[in-house]
């Protein structure tokens, strides 16, 4: 609204969108990149402010006020306002105190008690036993001033009939049934009062605390002290009784004998405020107005969510808005209650109204902030962006709303004061929590791609939209019902909040309109105008200290007081008027009223309670609560914070993107051989006839492999193989030994003679060990033969030899498949590739193998199989020939779909894929299936990917069958992206969906156009580094990857971890020995030393839950991706 107010001064309604160099802009940016960087810790610090917040919600506020807590809203509207001088109206009836005063705060004394109740009887009369109800029908009428007799004054009551002498009245003394006797006997007076405080008079008015003390010390939610006793009497305008009460009271005044001194000095009380008493419930019409307010508030949050492209993540947002809600109005109840501010003037229905339509403009002001952000940003810059353009723009609405608060709480009603202090405590804490909660929560989404996947769509739509017709003329009555236009999103939670106080105003003043309501606070503020003194407070002529003022004891009688009081004046009324006298002080002779700390505390005494008594079970709460929401977010992000990707398998982790680290000391000559474990365990072997191990996982701690006889010494090896536990090394010797190593411990393990043959065998893995052993490997040679070893600590080892294949083995690949049924044990299976072209599968059932042939090639068909990788997750097996490849489905051998035209190198030929979904068909599918392979035309890697042709739709990965449900998306109709890259090195795909190589920079090429950060959250690291100097490290080589979206970013590969080991460093002319670790890092043998590569974070926590990633060989391979092509699958 301040912009439209600065329209005539600035020529625009529009925002001021400030430069990035702004301050202010600046720090909201830099505070959303990091938020977004750490959602987790975000989250967690608002859930601690949530915590915090509600809590102590239960233990500030009650239906009893007679305990010091605050008092619940209800469904009515309650008041105890004056009522302008100005304005003729006729009291219904008349209300006169008494207040008592010890020492201070020491009303609760026996002597008070025992003064207050002398008080009482010389001002009404003797009032032992008082039962009215004994003197029914005994009333007459008196002569004005003449005395009246008990009978007499009895006969008066209220409970004997409404009349215009009616009268009653209300004392603390009424506890022990106004005996003296009674109060000297009691040996627990404060006991007794705390006991009585839901006791009755005779007309059904509960005495209590509120009413019959002042200054009241509330301790453990009891009255442990008390600085007044009051005595009200509350009669007709007509009543003998008031009269009676003033003639005593200027008796009392005359009197020279009584211990105590009496304010005024004379017993005339002639200052009095006329008051309006209020106890509404809802009507018709306010349950019809909050039914509207509401459904509108609903419906734009509805229609507003359906605006929003980001169909996955609305349930999601739906709840991120709930919960921020209800927070903000909890948390301000909270911190209402501890400032003792009375929220129950008001209905409760009214609160939440003023914090949604506020609260929601800021929320969806962000979420459109982000959506219009560039796709290629990544999800911090995305988030700091946004939050840096609408984080001012909001502040600024925040602090306008604040002002416009504050000033209307000037000049309405204390009730409507009220509500707007909690108002303005609601809407900081909403703008707090839209800083830490939903900003983590958005940047959650952003990273899981429930935003991200709607950026692309967003881009194209708008490309459309560039060409589109003019707009008609209803176009902005169409845009403001849509939610697109400024005022609806910028001033509709203001004007709402505006006219909220003015309804709620115009309820005080007899249901005034909003426009005269609106009319008269003008008024109010106008510069002729002056503005009316509060009501003020008895003035004595001598200060006694008092701990209330009767002013603010009178506006603080809880709603159940007023209800009971106007049952009894106007039955069948919710509002009565009356004059309200200044109270007449009694202060008891020799009495100290010095102030001390035992007098009434700044806040509410249950907050007080609270902190001493629930502190400790509070803070281990908070830390629960803390301790519980930190493990669920890891459960729930468990994914993206481990790999940070999307469904299509590109990565969206904030730290840099590539990280090169040398392991040091590396070896005296190039190193030949690589294995790794997903674990982070790498074993190199060298041309120095040194094995060496690297353990990752503990700051790349390293130890060599010592042979300690020559019976005992491997070289040369063939194979090298780590179980999946990293615990054992298997190294293979061309003497046809077998031997493991223990990892931890460091020594030799068993070892045996099992034959060899001149090639490497083209399986050699581990397996899960059999009962009694200690590692269990299996080898395949090319001759055909299977060979199971089970090595064992206490008995031989054991040598199981098959031979379940013809032919010369080409390939051999071990996988194994969960069983889809629960507590079936996995399944070993062992897929082999002929040299003629069969493809054979052997599966392990009962430790027995049972080999299938699966007819897709004959040897007479010139497209034979040179290659196989299995795809065991989605039971799929890839067959690849010189030209196509085809995917087979494991149990029933049918051909799902051939890719045509590959120009592969078939051993080269590497898969990713995203996790399975379950299809609109009823079967599993995937959002993205990518092929890379090394083309046999140029040598360069190539990067085929494969996506459903419709955004939210699944490639099926099951056999077309007969299906009630509609049919999901085809191979055939899929989207075909190609990336060629040209890059030559060894290069491996990784699970995080990119592939990762290594190659020697070209002189002549030049650098690439900065490409830090792109669609799928990848950045570079090391920004804006020079690469001039490029041609000095590490003799020009770099380590580069390319994602599954095409994006590329590349690092030296010397840059980092060189400074141990670059004066070892031999001179490399080749690299081709390149190993995967984890699910985002290869390892290259790098002449003499050993390199890691991660991409992102690596964890080393084993392939569980990892994408799914396949290789047609162990070996080397070079990569693709600069230009991108698009095509039909």
């Amino acid at each position: 609204m301040i912009w439209y107010f600065l329209y005539p001064f600035r020529g625009t309604t529009e925002p001021p969108r400030l430069s990035p160099a702004h301050p202010l802009r600046r720090s909201f940016t830099k505070y959303g990149r990091e938020a977004s960087r750490h959602p987790v810790i975000t989250i967690l610090i608002s859930v601690a402010l949530a915590t915090c917040l509600l809590y102590p919600f239960p233990f500030l506020y009650t239906n009893n006020f007679t305990n010091g807590s605050s008092n619940l809203p209800h469904h009515v509207w309650t008041a105890a306002q004056p009522v302008q001088e100005n304005i003729a109206t006729e009291p219904d009836v008349v209300m006169r105190s008494v207040w008592v005063h010890g020492s201070y705060m020491k009303a609760l004394g026996r002597d008070v008690l025992l003064a207050g109740l002398e008080i009482q009887d010389a001002l009404l009369g003797q009032t032992i036993d008082f039962n009215p109800k004994l003197s029914a029908g005994l009333g007459k009428s008196v002569d004005h001033d003449a005395p009246l007799s008990l009978e007499m004054r009895d006969s008066f009551h209220a409970i004997n009939g409404l009349s215009e002498q009616s009268w009653f009245f209300h004392s603390p003394l009424l506890y022990w049934s106004c005996s003296p006797d009674a109060i000297a006997e009691d040996d627990d007076i404060v006991s007794t009062i705390n006991e009585s405080s839901r006791r009755s008079t005779s007309v059904n008015v509960t005495l209590r605390h509120s009413i019959v003390f002042s200054g009241k010390r509330f301790e453990d939610q009891r009255l442990v002290a008390a600085d007044a006793l009051v005595i009200t009497l509350v009669h007709k305008l007509d009543s003998p009784v008031g009269r009676q009460w003033e003639r005593q009271a200027q008796a009392l005044a005359q009197s020279s004998t009584k211990p105590w001194r009496m304010y005024p000095r004379d017993g005339r009380v002639n200052n009095s405020q006329v008051y309006e008493f209020k106890f509404q419930p809802l009507s018709l019409q306010d349950d019809i107005l909050l039914a509207i307010a509401y459904s509108t508030t609903v419906i734009y949050f509805l229609l507003s969510l359906t605006k929003l492209r980001a169909l996955k993540s609305r349930f999601g947002l739906m709840l991120t808005v709930v919960a921020q809600t209800v927070i903000s109005i909890m948390g301000s109840f909270t911190i209402c209650a501890i400032l003792k501010i009375d929220l129950s003037k008001i209905p409760r229905e009214v609160y939440p109204l003023v914090v949604m339509a506020v609260g929601l403009e800021n929320m969806f002001r962000l979420v459109n902030a982000v959506i219009i952000t560039p796709s290629q940003s990544k999800t911090s810059r995305r988030i700091a962006e946004a939050l840096g353009h609408i984080g001012p723009i909001a502040l600024a609405g925040v602090g306008q709303d604040l002002l416009i608060l504050y000033l209307l709480s000037k000049v309405v009603a204390p009730g409507v004061a009220a509500f707007c202090i909690f108002a303005a405590v609601a809407l900081i804490f909403d703008f707090v929590l839209l800083l830490t909660f939903f900003v983590a929560v958005l940047s959650v989404d952003v990273r899981r791609t429930e935003l991200s996947d709607s950026l692309e769509t967003v881009k194209s739509q708008r490309k459309k939209l560039g060409a589109a017709k003019p707009k008609s003329r209803n176009a902005w009555v169409q845009a403001v019902l849509s939610g697109k236009t400024p005022i609806s999103t910028r001033i509709a939670g203001t004007i709402v909040m505006i006219c909220s106080v003015l309804v709620l105003q115009g309820h005080f003043f007899d249901n005034e309109s909003p426009l005269r309501t609106l009319s008269r606070a003008f008024q109010f503020v106008s510069p002729d105008h002056t503005l009316p003194s509060p009501t003020p407070a008895t003035r004595l002529s001598v200060d006694i200290n008092q701990a209330r003022s009767p002013t603010a004891w009178l506006r603080m009688q809880d709603h159940e007081t007023a209800r009971e009081v106007i049952h009894v004046i106007k039955p069948d009324a919710h509002s009565c008027v009356a004059r309200v006298y200044d109270p007449l002080v009694f202060v008891l002779e020799s009495s100290d009223r010095t102030p001390t700390n035992a007098g009434v505390r700044r806040f509410l005494p249950a907050a007080y309670d609270f902190a001493r008594n629930q502190s400790t079970i509070f803070v281990v709460s908070v830390l629960i609560v803390v301790a519980a929401v930190s493990l669920l977010m890891n459960y729930l992000l468990w994914n993206e914070e481990d790999t940070g990707q999307d469904d299509d398998g590109t990565t969206h982790k904030e730290d840099p993107l590539m990280a090169v680290t040398t392991l040091t000391p590396g070896h005296d000559l190039d190193v030949v051989m690589l294995s790794a474990s997903p674990d982070g365990v790498i074993v190199s072997v060298g041309l120095d006839r040194r094995i060496r191990v690297w353990d990752l996982r503990q700051n790349d701690r390293s130890h060599y492999i010592s042979p300690t006889t020559n019976e005992l010494n491997p070289f040369p090896i063939l194979s090298i193989a780590i179980d999946e536990q990293a615990e054992w090394v298997a190294l293979l010797s061309v003497t046809g030994r077998l031997m493991l190593w223990n990892i931890n411990e460091k020594q030799w393990g068993p070892s045996g003679i099992i034959g060899t043959e001149a090639r490497a065998p083209p399986l050699f893995s581990f397996k899960s060990p059999k009962p009694g052993a200690i590692a269990s490997l299996l080898l395949v040679w090319t001759s055909g033969s299977l060979i199971e070893v089970n090595f064992h600590l206490e008995s031989a080892n054991q040598i199981v030899e098959l031979h379940p294949w013809d032919g010369v083995i080409s390939s051999a690949k071990q996988f194994v498949v969960k069983p889809t049924i629960a507590d079936a044990e996995p399944t070993l299976h062992i897929v082999v590739l002929t040299t003629k072209g069969f493809i054979h599968l052997a599966s392990q059932v009962d430790n027995k193998w049972e080999s299938t042939t699966i007819p897709l090639f004959t040897p007479n068909n010139s497209q034979k199989a040179k290659a196989i990788l299995p795809l065991p997750k989605l039971s799929l097996l890839l067959a690849i020939t010189d030209t196509t490849a085809s995917l087979i489905h494991i149990p029933t051998h049918q051909i799902l779909h051939t890719f045509p035209d590959l120009d592969a190198r078939p051993s080269s030929l590497q898969c990713f894929h995203s996790s399975k979904r379950r299809a609109f068909c009823g079967h599993t599918g995937l959002t993205s299936f990518s092929l890379a392979y090394n083309s046999r035309s140029s040598g360069s890697p190539v990067l085929r990917t494969y996506s459903p042709a419709q955004d939210g739709d699944l490639i099926c990965t099951t056999p077309s069958q007969t299906s009630a449900n509609p049919p999901c998306s085809s191979w055939t109709s899929a989207d075909l992206a190609i990336h060629r890259v040209p890059h030559d090195g060894p290069w491996q795909a990784l699970p995080c969906g990119a592939i990762v190589g290594v190659t020697k920079r070209r002189a002549q090429r030049q650098s690439p156009p900065d490409d830090n950060v792109s669609a799928s959250g990848l950045r570079r690291r090391g920004v804006g580094a020079s690469r001039a100097q490029n041609s000095e490290e590490t003799d020009g080589w770099e380590a580069w990857t390319v994602s599954a979206r095409g994006e590329r970013h590349s690092v030296d590969l010397g840059r980092e971890g060189d400074a141990g080991g670059r004066g070892q460093q031999l001179f490399v002319t080749r690299c081709e020995t390149v190993a995967r670790v984890g699910r985002r890092s290869v390892a290259v043998g790098f002449g003499n030393m050993v390199k890691v590569v991660m991409v992102g974070n690596e964890r080393f926590e084993g392939e569980e839950g990892a994408e799914e990633v396949v290789l047609a060989m162990v070996g080397r391979r070079k990569k693709v991706g600069g230009r991108a092509e698009g095509g039909r699958g």
